[in-house]
């Protein structure tokens, strides 16, 4: 398969999964919009682990912030829940946290 054949190929299958394409299923875009709010900040917060490098210092102060600010919402959560995401959210606080103390000290 080509790359623009490939390309093709998962541009379509990404909008399949967008759409309604069985009756009785709902689609991703649907299960999507359903999530909780805490977890689009969660997502949002957690997504930029990996260019945590490139980020400004203020990005990261920021990130910081929000990640103590979204703490108290996931402890209210269901016991397992509350487990995975606080300690996934820890991760990516102190991650943030790490960047920030090593350009302070550099």
């Amino acid at each position: 398969m080509t790359g623009l054949a490939r390309a093709v190929a998962l541009a379509l299958l990404g909008a399949a999964l967008l759409l309604d394409v069985g009756a009785g299923r709902p689609a991703l875009g649907q299960a999507l919009a359903a999530a909780p709010a805490w977890r689009a900040e969660f997502d949002e917060i957690c997504a930029k682990t990996q260019d945590a490098m490139a980020l400004s210092t203020e990005e990261l102060r920021q990130l910081v912030t929000r990640a103590e600010k979204l703490q108290p919402e996931l402890e209210r959560l269901e016991p397992t829940q509350r487990k995975v995401y606080l300690r996934r959210l820890e991760a990516c606080r102190s991650l943030y946290q790490f960047v920030l103390d090593t350009r302070a000290r550099g």
